[in-house]
């Protein structure tokens, strides 16, 4: 008698990747909150604030299914964009300024560097891939795209008011006028809207490419 291995249906394997998602953000914003080389307090960063709601998202997912309704989806699209604009950031930016020449700063500990790998590494692929196998309610159009960059502008209005209010100091060097001058931030700014929404609307548009191939499969 031959044992036949039943084949992992669509369903089946996009609950896999939500999980596997969910576990990779989670275990990165855990590692940079128990790491001791950065004192800055870690939800002052975009990439563990992106992590902590992507993640959300997935175990929301994972209990209630993925059925989220329009808001929901647009949160979840939303929530991608965060991640992969931080991990752009981090290694066109960020990275290369670093004195190491690394991806690492000489002194980080094990826990920040792990926090680093599975952040701006590992979790923009985990999220994208089960962005891209789901179903996703929303059309690819300029309005929607433009919906997705809620998020990472309204990180900066409030790390902004923060900054400007004396209660925390911006994380990030480019964004600090002391830095570089209003008129610099004030560039950075909008080249950042600028990709941001680019990068809404590629995966908008992966998206919708993946549904028609999926369809006439």
């Amino acid at each position: 008698m031959t044992l036949l291995t039943p084949v992992p249906t669509r369903a089946g394997r996009t609950v896999w990747l939500r999980g596997l998602a969910a576990a990779v953000l989670m275990a990165g914003v855990v590692c940079q909150v128990v790491q001791r080389t950065d004192p800055t307090p870690p939800l002052l960063y975009f990439t563990v604030d992106s992590a902590g709601l992507a993640a959300a998202v997935q175990v929301w997912r994972l209990v209630r299914g993925p059925g989220s309704g329009v808001w929901g989806d647009r949160i979840r699209g939303a929530a991608v964009v965060g991640v992969v604009l931080s991990s752009l950031i981090y290694f066109t930016v960020i990275a290369p300024s670093n004195p190491s020449g690394t991806w690492f700063g000489a002194h980080d500990d094990a826990w920040a560097r792990t926090a680093t790998v599975l952040l701006h590494a590992v979790a923009p692929v985990g999220v994208v891939a089960e962005f891209l196998a789901s179903p996703y309610a929303l059309a690819a159009s300029q309005r929607e795209a433009a919906l997705l960059t809620c998020w990472p502008a309204a990180y900066l209005a409030a790390v902004g008011i923060l900054a400007w209010s004396g209660e925390a100091t911006m994380p990030y060097l480019f964004l600090r006028p002391s830095q570089f001058g209003a008129a610099a931030v004030v560039t950075a700014v909008v080249v950042l809207y600028g990709i941001t929404l680019a990068l809404a609307v590629a995966l908008l548009a992966a998206r919708s490419h993946t549904t028609k191939f999926t369809t006439k499969a």
